[in-house]
């Protein structure tokens, strides 16, 4: 399948499922190049983006063996980004918080918009 048909057909879905895809921002920071005797400068871009919440089931069910439960304060997500790469701590912006990404996954053999992400 060609990645131009795999982008059309993640935006298509996206458009599908309606108010579950939110909008949301990703903001990526840019450290600036190294001078001696002075700091770096961090610039910033905000990008728009979609996001899907795929929250995972709690392995702390009694269906589970007994140990130590992931820690609830991690989510799980699909975003639809083409214009960018995500990567590990971008900061998402969903409504008025901001989560930065721990985790992120290419889920679109390689098309550039689909991706998989843990962020807390």
């Amino acid at each position: 399948m060609r990645n131009e048909t795999i982008r059309r057909m993640v935006r298509d879905l996206f458009d599908t499922v309606g108010e579950v895809a939110v909008s949301a921002t990703l903001r990526q920071k840019t450290q600036g190049d190294y001078e001696p005797g002075s700091s770096t400068e961090e610039t910033t871009s905000d990008i728009a983006i979609r996001l899907v919440r795929t929250e995972e089931k709690s392995l702390s069910d009694g269906a589970n063996a007994v140990g130590t439960p992931i820690d609830p304060s991690l989510h799980h997500a699909l975003i639809e980004c083409e214009t960018v790469k995500p990567k590990v701590d971008d900061d998402l912006m969903i409504d008025a918080e901001t989560f930065t990404l721990l985790q992120v996954v290419a889920a679109d053999t390689g098309a550039g918009i689909l991706y998989e992400v843990r962020y807390q």
